[in-house]
């Protein structure tokens, strides 16, 4: 509703107003030499993207699909799911590779539950037995994911020229912090 009044009590009186102005030449000090209604090459240029860009800001962006805290729960659950599976089924994820690994992590792709996890956490912080604790506690759940990522982002371009590390160092290395990061989740379960 608000948008609509302000599209036509702003937007399209101002539109018209540029409009006119760049056509009748009004315009950067530029007057045309002759006095038609014909639109010279340099006026054009001037005018449309003007009018694309008055045209682009008429566009309202569509609200963001909010969580609720339920929805959040539910995410929270599945995702330390996720992580047990991993755990336990490590010896698969490790043949696949790197990718694989980031895609459990929900970092690559966005079927994973861990997929903009934070935003779960941000929304049951309010529900936490400790306010603090819980906070500090999903900042490193945060940083741990980030460096398990890291990790096996790395195994996918290990190896090469010289005296290239492995693959499976960086996976070892990833799964050190899934174990850290599994360590962490628990601990955030209990605050809830």
């Amino acid at each position: 509703m608000l948008y609509k009044m302000l599209l036509a009590v702003w937007i399209f009186p101002a539109f018209f107003l540029l409009q006119n102005v760049l056509v009748s030449g009004w315009h950067f000090g530029y007057q045309p030499r002759s006095s038609s209604k014909s639109v010279s090459r340099r006026s054009f240029l001037v005018q449309v993207p003007a009018t694309v860009a008055v045209a682009t800001s008429m566009t309202m962006p569509s609200p963001a699909h909010s969580l609720t805290t339920d929805q959040a729960r539910d995410q929270w659950k599945r995702s330390m799911g996720v992580i047990d599976a991993m755990l336990a089924d490590w010896p698969t994820l490790e043949k696949k590779g790197g990718d694989a690994i980031r895609v459990e992590l929900g970092t690559q792709g966005t079927v994973s539950p861990l997929f903009q996890i934070d935003k779960a956490l941000r929304l049951l912080r309010d529900e936490a037995a400790d306010l603090v604790e819980f906070t500090e506690q999903s900042e490193e759940f945060a940083l741990t994911l980030s460096r398990a990522d890291s990790m096996a982002y790395s195994a996918n371009f290990a190896g090469g020229s010289g005296k290239p590390t492995p693959p499976a160092v960086y996976i070892e290395k990833s799964k050190k912090e899934v174990i850290e990061l599994q360590r962490i989740a628990k601990s955030l379960s209990e605050l809830l």
